[in-house]
């Protein structure tokens, strides 16, 4: 498990991440989304011990991660920016991560074998990384991310500047991870193929999350923020009497015949509703939440 304690963090007294608190089971195929993707990636940098929380802390395993010891071992980082050495060979440079993180020496070969098979990229071997065609190079990171066999995997923005059947072929990739058995947590943008693919997520917004769990229910909760409009054709002093006096009922504007409500209840709540406008002889002939999708939670 991954648990972030209050972790905050402050950058040249600038407040980046403010008292995160987030448990992350194993197995997890976690995001980090919103407009301020500056504190996910800070986030990020923190979980693998690049960056020390300036007030409490992250734990994996049960130990903090800038403890020394062998959480580096379970963790790979794939940033945002690669930082390739251009002079080395593919081989090569896998070679020095390996040597690194102290994997031995007769298994090195086997395992830079493993890896480029995974990716697919075994013609690239004993090619120069300055030869590799740019649009494959974030596979070559990815490749170097996972030498070590790390089971809990970070990406920073692995997505961004890809064409989509790129972006497949990467989604694709850490699926297979997934299923091999990896946690994996996410610093990104939206992109359509996502929603589907995350199990929990967090929005980030000034540094805070705003709203986080598993896919679904940060929906759920989203969906009670939408706004419901409603069409009354008959009764509509009642209609405004009854949903002013309704606590669930946070805002009322009527436009004509359009009414539209803010309304922090369910769908139980919603029905009850419904019934008590009926009932006081209230004509509603249209009635609906505003849809949303997780585009929209990003960018609320």
């Amino acid at each position: 498990m991954l648990e972030y304690q209050n972790t905050t963090i402050h950058r040249k007294k600038r407040k980046i991440v403010e008292n995160i608190s987030l448990s992350l089971p194993d197995g997890v195929i976690f995001g980090f989304l919103g407009s301020d993707r500056d504190a996910g990636s800070t986030l990020l940098q923190a979980s693998v011990g690049r960056v020390k929380p300036s007030f409490g802390e992250i734990v994996l395993d049960g130990e903090p991660v800038t403890s020394p010891g062998s959480v580096y071992l379970k963790t790979g980082y794939m940033a945002k920016d690669y930082g390739f050495y251009e002079q080395l060979t593919v081989e090569e440079y896998y070679e020095v991560f390996l040597a690194l993180y102290k994997v031995n020496g007769r298994y090195r070969g086997r395992r830079v074998d493993e890896v480029l098979n995974f990716l697919e990229m075994e013609e690239y071997r004993g090619s120069f990384i300055s030869d590799v065609p740019k649009e494959l190079r974030p596979f070559l990171c990815l490749g170097k991310t996972i030498l070590h066999d790390p089971s809990w995997l970070f990406f920073d923005e692995p997505f961004a500047g890809m064409a989509p059947s790129y972006r497949k072929r990467m989604l694709d990739y850490l699926w297979m991870l997934w299923e091999q058995g990896k946690s994996l947590v996410i610093n990104s943008q939206m992109y359509p193929e996502l929603p589907s693919f995350l199990s929990d997520m967090a929005v980030m917004e000034g540094g805070r999350v705003v709203i986080s769990g598993t896919v679904d229910s940060c929906y759920e909760k989203a969906l009670k923020e939408s706004p419901i409009r409603m069409c009354v054709l008959e009764g509509m002093d009642e209609a405004v009497r009854i949903l002013r006096e309704n606590d669930l009922v946070e805002r009322v504007t009527v436009n004509g015949e359009d009414v539209i409500l803010l309304f922090s209840g369910g769908e139980k709540e919603e029905a009850i509703l419904l019934s008590q406008l009926v009932e006081a002889g209230v004509s509603v002939c249209r009635y609906m939440r505003d849809p949303i999708d997780l585009d929209q939670l990003m960018w609320r």
